[in-house]
């Protein structure tokens, strides 16, 4: 851990702005503390971006932008995924640059969506995106434009498991892959996404059903069986954190005392 922060440190200190990318679904979960005071330590100028602001209703990015920007921070939210918002965020990078030509450093959790804003960046495709955590291996350095080069975090931002295992998996700390037992995660992310949208799992799966009896239900939709016609249940929990990975679940959280 102390290692990726050295890494994530000296490339910082290499970047004239940074940009932090956090899920516009839940912010506050994305963001990281830590990359932000290394940029203020290093004297480096931060822009975060909002990024998956299709999955939210405009109010809730404005609330967070507003809210954020009341903090002395500088906030741009997009959808990289469908280009909006996205010359907004080259015009803030301009905008923040102290020179030119200007060096940018994206960081974020994974899956937050850095590489898709690099790939935009560039206007075509050069860097690996996947919905698998950690996906991003080595410092990469992109010329994005005449004036703006883009370097890519060594290594993912990552912090310890706060217990918290709906945190866990929105921080990209759970792999759905390769995870031993992904159900508790599935059912704490479920909880917290039911929580702030009611509807949720109707509209990702077309069903009603309470938090106990989701994953059954959502096993059941998806045809996951087992001999003799059980439900797997390990598959349906694969499925549920994929599918927040990907966009299929949502909700949005308000920004305190909203």
């Amino acid at each position: 851990m102390k290692e990726t922060w050295r890494l994530v440190r000296r490339v910082v200190e290499d970047g004239d702005i940074v940009l932090e990318v956090l899920d516009a679904r839940d912010p506050e979960a994305t963001r990281s503390v830590e990359v932000e005071k290394i940029a203020e330590e290093l004297g480096k100028r931060l822009l975060v971006v909002l990024n998956k602001a299709d999955l939210v209703e405009r109010e809730i990015a404005e609330q967070w932008k507003s809210y954020l920007e009341s903090r002395g921070m500088n906030v741009v939210y997009i959808s990289a995924k469908y280009r909006l918002g996205t010359r907004k965020l080259i015009t803030h990078i301009r905008a923040l640059a102290p020179r030119i030509p200007a060096t940018v450093v994206v960081v974020g959790y994974p899956n937050v969506g850095k590489s898709t804003i690099i790939n935009y960046l560039k206007g075509r495709y050069v860097a690996p995106t996947s919905p698998k955590p950690g996906w991003t291996r080595g410092e990469q350095l992109v010329k994005a434009k005449s004036w703006l080069t883009v370097l890519d975090t060594p290594g993912i931002v990552r912090t310890k498991s706060t217990g918290d295992l709906a945190l866990d998996v929105i921080r990209g700390l759970v792999d759905p892959g390769t995870v031993d037992d992904p159900v508790p995660y599935a059912y704490a992310l479920l909880k917290r996404v039911v929580k702030h949208n009611p509807d949720a799992l109707k509209e990702a799966y077309g069903i009603e059903s309470d938090i106990d009896n989701a994953l059954v239900e959502i096993g059941k939709v998806k045809r996951r069986l087992l001999k003799g016609g059980r439900i797997n249940i390990e598959e349906a929990a694969r499925i549920v954190l994929k599918d927040w990975i990907v966009g299929k679940l949502r909700y949005a959280l308000p920004p305190p005392n909203v």
